[in-house]
């Protein structure tokens, strides 16, 4: 059975030292600006987070799927199409709520 992710976790993590690996360094705030607009723009069911080091500084930009825990490493912001593709795929989309009855206006 396959659980249905509920929330991408994207670390926006940057350190101290310019010399070492960050996400944030990796253009991965960039990427979190796109993908919060292109959920929100395609109605994927997913709650969009962003967090701090997951402890892949080396393969980041990282994103993970909550609950699950699938990594989503080394992409790019010329990937988000394509993340939003598979986010679409995997989660859905939100449905238009129906109008109560007693909102139409009888």
């Amino acid at each position: 059975m396959t659980i249905r992710p509920k929330c991408l976790l994207i670390c926006v993590n940057r350190r101290f030292r310019a010399d070492e690996a960050s996400c944030a360094a990796r253009s991965s705030v960039e990427m979190a600006d796109a993908i919060e607009s292109g959920v929100a723009a395609r109605g994927i069911d997913i709650k969009v987070e962003r967090s701090v080091c997951m402890g892949q500084c080396m393969k980041g930009p990282t994103l993970r799927l909550a609950p699950g825990g699938k990594f989503i490493l080394g992409k790019s912001p010329a990937d988000v199409a394509e993340i939003l593709d598979e986010l679409e795929r995997t989660c859905g989309v939100l449905q238009e709520p129906e109008t109560p009855l007693h909102l139409l206006g009888s």
